[in-house]
């Protein structure tokens, strides 16, 4: 306790030096959690995002799908799969699809395409693409049973920009050519225009269709099977338990691989491994700047001490205690300014938790990132394991910075010390 009192002591009575390292400390803090908090929040954004235009947070597929992107791997019991996935906790909703590459045509215009079979009825619960704040004309998906005829077209849902190239509307005829599995021709299908959507992605509104999951698989000879069974869950940090579980649940089908988002959507993983990458060297220049920050400070107060030093060293103050002295300054000096950059960095991600950065002002039409469109305002998600984990490396780099000019201390001849101006 009189280390701590004594250090309080020199803390107020070198008011300016204190002053100028707290604020620099602190201002350094402060911008840690508030950059911090944004990146959170930002990545979570930016997997769930990608997460609902067309993957999920974890996919079964057949074993080799992910690398060959054909019909050769099928979940052959996709039914089976979905009654898994609903027991686990957290699975907020399942669906199967059909993945496969065409060519889409309307007259003499034709363009590839990415196919996606869905189930009508479930796709717009899992997928932004479906949603009505992406669509710009028409409707969406109807299964068979609701067409006026039953060998009527098939409804398709396109992009604006595919619908440009076609140059077709809703309600116009358009033909899907693809490969059927295990067959040497392609098989063609008319389809008629229900809707048009639009996502900022040019991947999925220049190229990417989605038809009926039950006109796919007649189209393509798949009799049931999927390529792809997709489980959206409640919370993306569940994402390696729901994994874990659903693989324990398939262990006795080898010809499955259940893949979370960050292999089944990996060059959005990447990227954002990438841009946490940035924020780790960030990290390291601000705990750099408090780690110079303590050392410069407390070496500074030991030099100008030194005949002080020699004073309480003749007087009977053992080095250990001296040693405890010097490093109880660093810890007030780190308290001070942590408490301030901690009030100061937790008002701000209160400010962006509640008003948010809005990035549709800054960047026009959204932020493509890694294939997503990012548009909205971007918040602040901080976790309380983070802060202590942050608290944890200051105190631990006040201890750093403070160990040599606490030793530098205990070195101190108490008669040359004494003569020091």
């Amino acid at each position: 306790m009189l280390a701590l009192k004594l250090a309080w002591r020199s803390f107020i009575r070198h008011r300016r030096r204190s002053a100028i390292t707290t604020i620099a400390i602190s201002l350094g803090f402060a911008m840690l959690i508030s950059v911090t908090g944004i990146a959170i929040n930002g990545h979570d954004r930016m997997a769930n995002l990608g997460v609902r235009l067309g993957s999920g947070h974890v996919v079964v597929q057949g074993k080799g799908f992910q690398q060959e992107q054909t019909l050769n791997f099928l979940v052959d019991d996709p039914e089976r799969v979905e009654a898994v996935a609903r027991t686990i906790p957290d699975v907020q909703n399942v669906a199967q699809r059909v993945y496969t590459g065409g060519l889409i045509s309307s007259g003499e215009l034709n363009s590839a395409t990415m196919i996606a079979g869905v189930v009508p009825d479930i796709e717009p619960q899992v997928s932004d693409i479906a949603s009505p704040s992406h669509r710009t004309s028409g409707g969406y998906l109807r299964p068979r049973s609701q067409l006026e005829f039953n060998n009527a077209p098939g409804d398709i849902y396109l992009g604006d920009t595919l619908a440009r190239t076609l140059d077709v509307e809703v309600e116009d005829r358009v033909v899907l050519t693809a490969s059927p599995a295990n067959a040497e021709r392609p098989a063609s299908a008319a389809f008629r225009v229900r809707g048009i959507f639009h996502t900022g992605v040019s991947e999925l509104d220049g190229f990417y269709v989605q038809i009926a999951l039950g006109d796919a698989q007649e189209m393509l000879g798949l009799d049931g099977k999927v390529t792809q069974v997709a489980l959206l869950l409640n919370d993306l940090r569940a994402t390696a338990r729901v994994t874990k579980e659903m693989r324990a649940a398939l262990d006795d089908q080898d010809d499955l691989e259940v893949l979370p988002w960050q292999v089944a959507l990996s060059e959005l993983y990447d990227a954002i491994v990438l841009d946490s990458i940035g924020n780790y060297l960030l990290h390291t220049i601000v705990f750099l700047i408090v780690a110079i920050g303590i050392f410069n400070t407390i070496l500074m107060s030991v030099l100008e001490r030194t005949r002080e030093f020699g004073v309480m060293i003749a007087i009977g103050t053992s080095r250990q205690q001296l040693f405890a002295q010097v490093i109880a300054e660093a810890v007030v000096l780190a308290v001070v300014a942590y408490s301030v950059g901690l009030a100061i960095g937790l008002s701000l991600h209160y400010w962006m938790s509640t008003t948010g950065l809005d990035v549709g002002a800054l960047y026009g039409d959204g932020l493509e990132f890694a294939g997503i469109s990012f548009n909205g305002r971007i918040y602040s998600t901080l976790y309380p394991a983070q802060v202590a984990q942050w608290t944890a490396i200051v105190f631990g780099l006040v201890i750093l910075s403070s160990l040599y000019p606490a030793f530098r201390a205990t070195r101190l001849k108490p008669v040359e010390a004494m003569r020091h101006a």
